[in-house]
């Protein structure tokens, strides 16, 4: 690893998570603004009954990593046995909210919905 990428790594990160207050399987996705209280900017509910809540909380702990610019992730194949798909639903919807929409593609070959993610449309998520 390379100094860079140690420091871009530990960087303060913006974007954080808590368990939804209002939905059970969701988490709220939450940005930092210095001292002030953080700010909900987006959400993740778990569409799978199935999954396993524990796997839930690593995945959007993987997805706030990378809202956070982070490149180095839980590596959850050993535990999903699936590999996981995205569409974008809408980049920009009715509420100023992007969509995307997470599916589990596993031994079948059919994928299912797994999860859908929506976060205020501006903040800038689709900048690399």
């Amino acid at each position: 690893m390379k100094m860079d990428d140690f420091n871009a790594e530990s960087k303060e990160s913006r974007y954080a998570y808590v368990p939804s207050p209002v939905q059970e399987r969701a988490f709220m996705i939450v940005r930092a603004h210095g001292q002030k209280q953080p700010t909900p900017v987006g959400d993740y509910t778990v569409l799978d009954p199935a999954e396993d809540p524990k796997l839930s909380e690593k995945k959007v702990m993987n997805l706030v990593s990378l809202l956070n610019g982070r490149k180095r992730l839980m590596d959850l194949g050993h535990e999903t046995k699936t590999r996981v798909l995205y569409k974008i639903v809408s980049e920009r919807d009715e509420e100023n909210k992007a969509k995307v929409l997470f599916y589990n593609l596993g031994e079948t070959g059919v994928s299912v919905e797994n999860a859908l993610f929506r976060i205020e449309a501006d903040e800038e998520v689709w900048d690399g």
